[in-house]
């Protein structure tokens, strides 16, 4: 090994040495909370399918007459766009809620949701409501998933207010 990385390890061991256990413990807790909040997200990732497809059939469900009339949603193409589209919201929100990095929503197809659903004759008030289901879904999800880790929990109520927060910024993108 070179000089100036002995120099390295040593100058390194050195700043361990002085590092308190209140800060060691303190670092553990920022890691645990790390893992169990990606463990969260890992889970609305990973249900996506599911909470996109109840959210378009509890849609359908509450509003009977968008199946009967003339704008409905009840064509198979407009069926598979919304449950695509309803999957690419909750990966995007995922996303969101790792990186805080809002500059996706203008880079991403969601922009331009709005106008894809008005030219299929898709009601903005039925794709809002999906959107709104999939935000309650998601928490839910991220409820049940948290309560059944072991451990700290603290960074639930913050996780919750941040996903309620991205799904209202795709919400308004739809308005």
């Amino acid at each position: 090994m070179p000089i100036s990385n002995n120099n390295q390890i040593l100058s390194t061991h050195r700043e361990l040495k002085n590092i308190s256990n209140k800060k060691i413990e303190y670092i553990k807790q920022f890691i645990n909370t790390a893992n169990s909040r990606l463990d969260a997200i890992n889970s609305i990732t990973k249900n996506s399918h599911a909470i996109a497809a109840d959210a378009v059939t509890a849609m359908i469900c509450e509003n009977q007459d968008s199946i009967n009339s003339k704008i409905s949603i009840d064509t198979t193409n407009k069926m598979s766009v919304c449950l695509r589209d309803g999957e690419i919201i909750l990966r995007i929100v995922s996303y969101l809620l790792i990186s805080d990095d809002e500059s996706v929503l203008s880079k991403s197809c969601l922009k331009e949701l709005k106008n894809t659903y008005l030219a299929l004759g898709v009601p903005l008030k039925n794709a809002i409501r999906i959107v709104e289901l999939m935000r309650d879904a998601t928490i839910s999800d991220l409820k049940s998933t948290v309560n059944a880790m072991i451990g700290e929990k603290e960074f639930l109520p913050d996780l919750i207010s941040n996903t309620e927060f991205q799904f209202e910024r795709i919400i308004n993108l739809l308005k």
